[in-house]
């Protein structure tokens, strides 16, 4: 019974405890970004966020490229801005990260990775920042899952 007390009250820390959330504009296809320029948020401090970044959207065949902030990009389709924070416990990890799209100067999409409670007791919370930029871009790019 001790056991059974203890599976489930560990299962509960896990669940529940990811929220990713998606806004989009009206008419905005994600099929059809091909290229994306990063503006580099130098307030960010998640080790390799912006590597995780570019590797996720080079999934979906889509040329993504880190650009320092104040960099001339009227080349660019469109662009993106974000936001991440981490949290310690034990080791620093993941706790939260808002990717903003935009065309035109225009904001199209935007998804926010938020741990609820920075975490709590899950396990989950030391998933590697790869792993958790492939859940926030999946989102954003409208696959729910790629398992």
């Amino acid at each position: 019974m001790k056991k059974l007390l203890i599976i489930l009250m560990g299962g509960l820390g896990v669940v529940g405890c990811t929220s990713i959330q998606v806004k989009k504009t009206d008419g905005f296809q994600p099929q059809a970004v091909k290229q994306i320029c990063i503006i580099k948020n130098p307030k960010v401090i998640v080790n390799g966020f912006e590597e995780s970044l570019v590797r996720s959207f080079a999934r979906y065949n889509i040329g993504a490229r880190v650009y320092p902030k104040n960099s001339d990009l009227t080349h660019c389709e469109t662009t993106m801005d974000y936001t991440a924070l981490r949290t310690w416990d034990v080791v620093t990890y993941l706790s939260y990260a808002k990717l903003t799209l935009m065309k035109d100067s225009k904001v199209v999409s935007d998804a926010e990775f938020r741990l609820k409670g920075n975490g709590g007791f899950a396990l989950n919370k030391w998933r590697s920042t790869d792993t958790k930029i492939d859940e926030l871009v999946d989102e954003l790019m409208e696959v729910k899952s790629r398992k």
